[in-house]
């Protein structure tokens, strides 16, 4: 579900934050980088990294309450830009670097996910770890523009299961009790009041 999603996202991003070369440059959405003048090792380089759902398969069960088994395809995307002083070889070796730093945070950190808690309800996220994990890396890279550009994206499966979302328990029609309201034809072209009556299905 969408809260999920987003803990999941906000929970990854503050892990990584401070504990890569991309520094506090993670954001837990995609966002276009805004490469500002720093050095890095004696060269201007930005790094950063940006953490999303690509995809999220669901599988519904026939319980009671209603479960859903989720699968989400969590994304560390890698960006490293660089100035005219840095190769083609180093750009793809900080790559790289980055990738192994981003892969040793986020792995141990999975079993963590069953501690967080999900806002606005009194349940924590239910993930199974056995079935979560790094599942590919896509790299990329392009040195045809005037300053060179690497990338790479790390999906991580992230298998969790939901119950019916207590806000959706709290919107559910009371099957007990039926609201009814009945409206008459007008009268001189005028509407009366609606009537309104409530009938007891439990026989009660």
């Amino acid at each position: 579900m969408t809260v999920e999603r987003k803990t999941i996202r906000c929970f990854f991003a503050e892990k990584l934050r401070w504990k890569t070369r991309a520094g506090d440059n993670v954001r837990p959405q995609r966002f276009d980088p805004i490469v500002p003048e720093r050095e890095l090792d004696g060269v201007d380089v930005f790094a950063s990294l940006m953490v999303y759902g690509l995809s999220e398969q669901i599988t519904r069960h026939a319980d009671t309450p209603r479960t859903y088994s989720r699968e989400l395809e969590l994304a560390v995307e890698v960006f490293v830009q660089a100035g005219p002083e840095l190769d083609a070889e180093a750009v793809e070796d900080l790559v790289d670097e980055l990738c192994d730093q981003v892969e040793c945070v986020v792995e141990p950190e999975i079993p963590q996910l069953a501690a967080v808690e999900v806002p606005g309800t009194s349940s924590q996220l239910s993930v199974n770890p056995s079935r979560s994990g790094l599942q590919r890396v896509e790299v990329g890279f392009d040195a045809k523009g005037v300053q060179l550009a690497g990338a790479a994206r790390l999906v991580f499966v992230i298998a969790y299961s939901t119950d019916v979302d207590e806000r959706e328990q709290a919107r559910a029609t009371d099957l007990e009790t039926a609201r009814v309201t009945y409206r008459f034809p007008p009268v001189n072209e005028e509407l009366p009041p609606a009537a309104e009556d409530e009938i007891d299905l439990a026989g009660g």
